[in-house]
């Protein structure tokens, strides 16, 4: 088994991203949870369980495909569409919580939407991965980067939204 830092770093990530769910779950289970009438709670635990599992996703792949590229391929493939599911609930939460007097479900159809298209780019691009200096490089084209970029950049951007409203 090849150990790659591309692996450790997403295993590592991970396990604290599956800390921080557990942890988010308790403290709204101590608040009163569901008897509480807010689901929130349970959502934001779900979207960071859920990115924990999509690390996962990526680590495993890492851990146990390096040496087969067209596995790493579906390891991608499959990553991006649970990125996409993920990136919904964090834009729907945003939405809910930042602006509370309009629907949420206008942008969180538009955010799946933009996740099942940069999963299909990268089905159609079809990225050939390989490692270079004990990492992984995932030998993806611009124009699918940018978009992956884009997406991820929603993902991390509503949680980052959300506490920051409740910070202020």
């Amino acid at each position: 088994m090849v150990i790659t830092t591309t692996g450790v770093a997403f295993t590592l990530s991970a396990l604290g991203l599956a800390v921080c769910g557990f942890w988010f779950f308790s403290a709204f289970q101590k608040i009163g949870g569901l008897r509480s009438g807010s689901r929130i709670g349970i959502l934001l635990s779900l979207l960071f369980l859920g990115t924990a599992f999509q690390h996962g996703i990526l680590a495993a792949g890492s851990w146990f495909f390096v040496n087969n590229p067209e596995a790493l391929y579906a390891t991608l493939v499959i990553n991006n569409f649970v990125l996409a599911i993920i990136t919904t609930l964090g834009v729907y939460l945003a939405l809910y919580i930042l602006l509370p007097n309009f629907s949420p479900w206008p942008g969180t159809i538009t955010a799946f939407l933009y996740g099942i298209f940069v999963t299909s780019l990268t089905i159609v691009n079809h990225p050939q991965p390989f490692v270079l200096n004990n990492a992984i490089d995932w030998g993806m084209r611009y124009q699918t980067r940018i978009s992956l970029y884009l997406l991820l950049l929603f993902n991390i951007g509503a949680p980052f939204l959300i506490f920051a409203k409740n910070f202020f």
